[in-house]
């Protein structure tokens, strides 16, 4: 008489768990670097956006602004700022003096990770009113 028994056996079980865990070692990495591309995308956006209501401000005032501490609600005069939240934000947007060393003639936005996030690659993004793009790694084209 033959028995017939149905199942996985133990070396089955064991194969399928190192592929799933080959698997996972490849694909963990590969999401947390698109998690931190994805953060940095979103602080660029809003430094952009800081920047370009920078020059708005300029315009209409013939100075800049600093912004000291990330802004939660429109500055005074910027009605068409559009940063995210702060408590959502992964990184802190300021605005300080910039190559010229003053305010009012030109700004940097910099860009910090905050709120328990960290980003090794590009620590702090920085945008200044010329243009210029960099972070405190000293070269920009990882980061932007």
């Amino acid at each position: 008489m033959k028995r017939h028994t149905t199942g996985f056996t133990l070396i089955e079980l064991m194969i399928t768990m190192a592929i799933i865990a080959i698997l996972a070692a490849v694909a963990i990495p590969s999401y947390m670097n698109y998690v931190k591309r994805g953060a940095r995308s979103a602080a660029e956006g809003d430094m952009l956006n800081m920047a370009q209501t920078q020059e708005r401000y300029f315009t209409n005032n013939n100075t800049y602004v600093a912004v000291a501490a990330p802004p939660t609600a429109p500055l005074a005069g910027f009605q068409n700022y559009s940063g995210g939240s702060s408590a959502a934000r992964k990184y802190d947007i300021t605005v300080a003096a910039g190559p010229t060393g003053s305010i009012s003639t030109s700004f940097t936005v910099s860009a910090t990770p905050s709120n328990g996030y960290s980003d090794t690659t590009c620590t702090t993004l920085t945008l200044d009113s010329t243009g210029a793009k960099g972070s405190a790694k000293g070269n920009a084209s990882p980061c932007w």
